[in-house]
Order: C-alpha cells, then structure tokens, then sequence
C-alpha cells in the first residue's frame, strides 16, 4: 500500500507548502527543488484558469489571455502535484484521494501518511529543515520526477479541480 501512503503523504506536503505566501521563503523551496531535483529550474508554469468552465486552458490555443485567472505553479507545486495526481490516477476509483470504494487498508494508509507527516512538519518558519531533514530522503520522494510536459500537466490538473469540484 506504498501509494495509498504516498497519495496521503505527498497530499499533506503540498497543502503545507502551497499555502505559505511569504516570497523569501517561497523563494528557499524553489532553490531547494533547484539543488535536489535535476531539471526543477525548468518547471515554473504560468497557467490561464476558466473560471466559467472550471479548469485550466491550453494557453497556445488562446489569443486573448486577458478574460482568463493567471496562476503561477513554481517548481515544487508542479513536482509534488504530479506525483500525487499520478499516485492516486493509478486506480480506476482515484482511490484513496477521494474515497471512493476505497479498501479499509488503502484508507488506514493514507491516514498513517498524515499521521507521519504531523509528526515531521514543524510549521512553515522551519520549512528548510522540514525539507532537508525529512522530506528529502522520505520514502515517497521517489514518486518525484521533473520531466512534466506542460500539457500533460494541465491535463491532469483539470481532473484533480473536476474531483474536487463536482
């Protein structure tokens, strides 16, 4: 159940991640992709949100960017939810990300994920460490990977906004 416990874990790094505003230290974790994940300086997407229709575009297929809600996705947003996305896709139910028809097993070890992750992340003024000293060599980093085509990322971006918005 290594990707039950990986689709939790890497769940709860993003969250923790995603939701720190403050620029130097957003700043400290696209250098620390940058300095452990080769080809990382080259993920940092700007991407075009349909309100309307509730998903992200395929921006060169536009003209007219304008009507559309401009979203930056730094280095480790596109890295983390890739592997999350693909981790919980693998299944025909997008279990257990989103609990449907999900095994008691499978949902015990996205729980333990985030059981395991609460016990390492010490809040977001302590994010360097948090990443140096147990993400980095955490079991679920090998899910990682910095070949993501735009496209393929947008389109897999689209199904985790249609889960979470239907």
């Amino acid at each position: 159940m290594s990707n039950d416990f990986c689709v939790g874990y890497l769940e709860e790094v993003y969250w923790s991640l995603d939701t720190i505003e403050e620029e130097e230290a957003r700043a400290q974790i696209v250098n620390f992709f940058n300095d452990h994940f080769e080809g990382a300086d080259q993920l940092n997407f700007d991407l075009y949100y349909n309100s309307k229709k509730k998903q992200f575009i395929y921006d060169s297929h536009v003209k007219d960017l304008s009507q559309y809600i401009k979203v930056n996705y730094p280095n480790f947003e596109i890295i983390i939810l890739d592997a999350y996305i693909n981790l919980f896709m693998q299944g025909d139910n997008f279990c257990p990300a989103f609990w449907n028809n999900c095994s008691e097993t499978s949902i015990n070890s996205f729980f333990q994920a985030t059981i395991d992750f609460s016990n390492s992340w010490s809040g977001e003024e302590n994010v360097i460490d948090f990443l140096e000293n147990n993400f980095i060599d955490h079991k679920c980093v090998k899910y990682l990977k910095t070949s993501i085509e735009k496209e393929n990322f947008i389109n897999d971006l689209n199904i985790l906004i249609g889960q979470l918005t239907d």
